[in-house]
C-alpha cells in the first residue's frame, strides 16, 4: 500500500531550542544544524516519500476565532481517514462554541486552533498518524496531544492504548511512566487506564515514546512532557498489534504505489508579462497543496494564466511532486510557513525555525529559494519582518479579499472578485475550499472578458522596490 523513508522528526518542545536546518535559502548558510538527542523524540516518515498521500485541510477565517487544521489521507487507508476527521471535528467544534459570544481576548488578537500532523509510520498494514493540537484562548496556549494507528489487514483505526496489552499492560506502563516522570508530574494522575495514553510512538531505536496532552499529568509550565521506556520494559507490555506497530514503525521503504491522478502535461509557460501596459491581476492561493489542488491547476492552465501559491510547509512536504510540476507550467510559489500558526504569538526563535523549515521544503521541491512570504491570516509584526527580512523574504498580503472561506456558493465568490477587482489587485483565495475551487474557472473566464492578464506576484511588484522584510498588497 505505501512506500516510505523514514527520518526522525524533533519533538515539539525541540523546535524551540534547536538551530533549523539551512540548505542555502539564508544568510546563515555555514551554520551547523544540531542534532536532536532527545530520545522522547518521536520517529517520523516523511510523507513525501508516501505515494498518493495529500493533506485534507479545515480553515477558518472571520471575525470570531482562527482555525487551522490539517490531517492526512492515506491511500487505502480510509477508515483512518474517516476517523482523523473524527477527531478533528471533536477539537474544533467546542472550541467554535466556546468562543461564539466569547468577549475580545485582552491585548486584542482572536482565538486560535490549530492542529498540526505527522506520520509515525507508513508501510504495507500499518499506519500511524500523530496530530499535535494547539489552543489559545487568551490568556495562555497549550498542546495536546494524540496518535491514532490503523491495522490495514483489520481495516481498522486505534487509540493509542491498544498498542498496550489489555488491563495488566496499562497498569504496568502506568507504574513505570510514574518512575520516570519523578516530581514531574503528578502521579495520581497518571492511572493505567485507555484515556491516560492518548499518545504512544516509537523513537529511532524502538523504544516506546509516552508522551502526554499539556496539563494532564503535570502544570502547563512542565511543557511537553513525555517519557521513553527501553524495549527491556516494554517488550512484554505490548500488544501483538503493538508490536506490528513498533516493526512497521522501523520498517524500511517497503509498498506498492497507488495510482495517482497525475497534472496533465503542461505546455511551455506563456511569456512574461509587463504590467506597467497590461491590465494584470495577480491570483494568489493560500494553505495548500490538497486535494483540489490539481483541479485549480487544470482551470489555469486551460487559460493559461499563471498564480502564485502559498503554501503550508507540512501539506507541500507531502506533495512535492505536484509542487514541482506545477513551477515548471510557470506557477510561482511562496511560503505560508510549516505549521500555520498565528506569528504574531510565538518567540523569534519559533518564528524562524517555521519559516525556514518551509523554505528548505520547497528548495527541496523546485530547486530554488523562494523570495516571497504570506504570513498566516496576514498577521504580522516587527518581528516577523524582521524574520523575513534576515531570510530575504517579503511578505505579500492582499488587496481583495472575497471572503471565500465563508461562502459555499462557487457563484457568490465569482461574483465578488468579478466586481472587485481592479488591476494591479492582489487577490486572496483558498485552494482547498470546495466553492472556491469550482468557482476558479468562472473567475478566469469572467476576468479574461473584461481584458484582464493573470500574473504572478512577482511579475506584478517588477519595477516596484519592496526590500526583504517589507511588505506588498498590490499595486
Amino acid at each position: 500500500m505505501i512506500d516510505p523513508w523514514t527520518r526522525a522528526r524533533a519533538a515539539a518542545v525541540a523546535v524551540l531550542l534547536c538551530v533549523p536546518l539551512v540548505e542555502g535559502c539564508s544568510g546563515d548558510a555555514d551554520r551547523p544544524s544540531r542534532a536532536a538527542t532527545d530520545d522522547t523524540t518521536v520517529r517520523a516518515v516523511d510523507p513525501g516519500a508516501v505515494p498518493g498521500v495529500t493533506a485534507v485541510t479545515r480553515v477558518e477565517q472571520g471575525a470570531a476565532r482562527r482555525v487551522y487544521a490539517a490531517y492526512p489521507r492515506v491511500p487505502d487507508a480510509e477508515p483512518l481517514t474517516d476517523r482523523l476527521a473524527a477527531v478533528v471535528e471533536e477539537q474544533i467544534r467546542p472550541f467554535t462554541a466556546h468562543t461564539a459570544d466569547a468577549e475580545p481576548l485582552p491585548g486584542g488578537g482572536l482565538p486560535e486552533l490549530n492542529v498540526q500532523w505527522s506520520l509515525t509510520a507508513a508501510s504495507r498494514q500499518i499506519v500511524g498518524v500523530r496530530l499535535v493540537t494547539w489552543q489559545f484562548l487568551g490568556t495562555s496556549g497549550g498542546e495536546s496531544r494524540r496518535t491514532l494507528w490503523y491495522d490495514g489487514v483489520t481495516r481498522t483505526a486505534h487509540p493509542s492504548a491498544d498498542l498496550i496489552a489489555g488491563r495488566v499492560g496499562l497498569t504496568a506502563l502506568a507504574r513505570h511512566v510514574r518512575d520516570r516522570l519523578g516530581s514531574r508530574a503528578n502521579p495520581a494522575q497518571v492511572r493505567p487506564e485507555p484515556q491516560t495514553f492518548p499518545s504512544l510512538g516509537f523513537n529511532d531505536e524502538g523504544d516506546l515514546v509516552v508522551e502526554f496532552s499539556d496539563y494532564t499529568v503535570a502544570p502547563g509550565s512542565a511543557g511537553r512532557v513525555a517519557v521513553a521506556l527501553g524495549r527491556e520494559v516494554t517488550e512484554p507490555l505490548l500488544s501483538a498489534f503493538g508490536r506490528r506497530a513498533r516493526d512497521a514503525a522501523l520498517a524500511p521503504p517497503v509498498g506498492r504505489p497507488p495510482p495517482t491522478r497525475e497534472l496533465a502535461a503542461a505546455r511551455p509557460p506563456p511569456a512574461r508579462v509587463d504590467c506597467a501596459s497590461a491590465k494584470c491581476v495577480a491570483l494568489t492561493f493560500d494553505d495548500g497543496p490538497g486535494p483540489r489542488t490539481r483541479d485549480v491547476l487544470a482551470a489555469l492552465e486551460a487559460r493559461r494564466a499563471r498564480a502564485t501559491f502559498f503554501v503550508v510547509g507540512d501539506n507541500a512536504a507531502a506533495d512535492p511532486g505536484l509542487v514541482r510540476a506545477a513551477a515548471e507550467a510557470g506557477h510561482e510559489f511562496g511560503n505560508q510557513t510549516q505549521s500555520h500558526r498565528d506569528l504574531t504569538r510565538l518567540p523569534t526563535m519559533q518564528i524562524n525555525s517555521d519559516v525556514q523549515r518551509t523554505q528548505d521544503v520547497l528548495r527541496r521541491a523546485i530547486g530554488r529559494c523562494v523570495t516571497l512570504m504570506r504570513p498566516p491570516y496576514g498577521a504580522t509584526s516587527s518581528t516577523v519582518a524582521g524574520v523575513a527580512k534576515s531570510l530575504g523574504l517579503v511578505q505579500v498580503l492582499w488587496s481583495l479579499d472575497p471572503g471565500d472561506l465563508r461562502e459555499r456558493g462557487a457563484g457568490r465568490i465569482a461574483d465578488r472578485v468579478v466586481e472587485r477587482a481592479r488591476p494591479g489587485a492582489v487577490v486572496v483565495l483558498h485552494e482547498n475550499h470546495r466553492p472556491t475551487a469550482e468557482a476558479v474557472p468562472a473567475i478566469l473566464k469572467r476576468l479574461a472578458a473584461k481584458g484582464y492578464t493573470f500574473v504572478t506576484v512577482s511579475e506584478l511588484m517588477a519595477g516596484h522596490t519592496v526590500q526583504p522584510g517589507g511588505q506588498f498588497s498590490g499595486m
